[in-house]
């Protein structure tokens, strides 16, 4: 018995880290890899993958040697002092609200549309965050349980989207190539790839079992790798090389394109699915870590009832005004956390703390 729980937890936390790792990075990341082609493309997003996968596991290593309920801040703080502590709590901060304003940004327009709502108004933000934040508040359980539902919606979305759109990929655009766009694709591809911040709240869920944390974090980074490979080959082969650009420029969700070449009205109707549901993954993995980072910072040892309220309250109101201020944010908070965040916190930093 003892067995079969673990096992299902180790599911449970292979989908949280693939659910938090294919999120709104998707919606961007064909565009800036598209740039460049499919096989420049391809060869930096396997680079990417690599490093973060390594440096994952090496903030593993850390977290591990720390008391249980441990985050960035006491991590840092440990190894580099009050200095430290500042620093990766001031970068934490300012990644992952930039990631939860890029999710408040896209997520919420889609939630609005099919509801009715204005997409653009102060009421789709927030219903949007009421929704996700109640979950988040609830409880790690609560989190669990709707993120796997989530996942295999989303799943299920993306091959219905690759199975209808496979014959629409063109040879001629696999082989555009320019390679020296391709480093300008990291900064999404950080942020597409990054995980490292669910790892505190991981370890506590798992027991701190060292085997099944490892078996996790790789199958976890594994699935959203080789989603994001045959991702970027349907988009890439399947839309033009100018209209990828323009979507770029414009900084809108790639299924606007996908669904402008297709022309299909179910396209477009499981392109929003897939879209939603892989921001809402997302979501859920970053506010919950963000939670656990805030009650480390507070000292909050016991994160529940009407201190977890408050501490969700602080996870989702900042970004929820931010983004209903400048609801075309998508693309620019996402690329600002990937350039800056992810590359220190999830690059830097585990180097650095061995």
């Amino acid at each position: 018995m003892k067995s079969k729980t673990n096992i299902l937890r180790v599911i449970s936390g292979t989908f949280l880290i693939a659910g938090t790792m294919i999120g709104a990075g998707m919606l961007g990341l064909p565009l800036v890899t598209g740039v460049a082609g499919f096989f420049p493309g391809l060869l930096i997003t396997l680079i990417v993958w690599f490093f973060m996968y390594c440096t994952g596991l090496l903030f593993l290593e850390v977290t591990l040697w720390m008391p249980d309920g441990s985050n960035v801040l006491s991590i840092s703080g440990k190894f580099f002092g009050k200095g430290g502590r500042l620093l990766s709590g001031g970068m934490f901060v300012f990644l992952y609200y930039c990631l939860m304003i890029a999710y408040f940004a896209a997520g919420a327009p889609l939630l609005a549309e099919a509801l009715g709502i204005s997409p653009t108004s102060w009421g789709s933000f927030s219903l949007f965050g009421v929704v996700f934040a109640t979950i988040v508040a609830i409880g790690p359980k609560s989190i669990d349980r709707t993120n796997i539902m989530l996942s295999i919606a989303m799943i299920a979305a993306w091959f219905i989207l690759i199975g209808g759109g496979g014959d629409k990929v063109a040879l001629p655009r696999l082989t555009y190539t320019k390679w020296s766009a391709m480093i300008f694709a990291m900064p999404v591809l950080f942020s597409a790839f990054g995980f490292h911040n669910v790892i505190p709240s991981l370890c506590t869920y798992l027991k701190r079992d060292k085997r099944s944390l490892r078996i996790a974090i790789f199958w976890g980074s594994v699935i959203p790798l080789l989603v994001y490979c045959v991702w970027q080959w349907l988009i890439i082969g399947a839309i033009p090389h100018e209209v990828i650009v323009k979507t770029l420029e414009e900084g809108t969700p790639v299924t606007a394109a996908f669904q402008s070449v297709t022309g299909e009205k179910y396209f477009a109707m499981i392109g929003r699915f897939f879209a939603f549901f892989a921001i809402v993954t997302s979501t859920l993995g970053v506010s919950f870590s963000m939670v656990d980072f805030l009650g480390d910072g507070f000292r909050i040892v016991k994160r529940t009832g009407w201190k977890r309220v408050g501490l969700t309250l602080l996870t989702f109101v900042p970004p929820c005004l931010l983004a209903g201020l400048n609801p075309g944010v998508f693309t620019t908070a996402l690329g600002v956390a990937g350039g800056f965040g992810e590359a220190f916190l999830n690059g830097l930093l585990p180097i650095g703390l061995l």
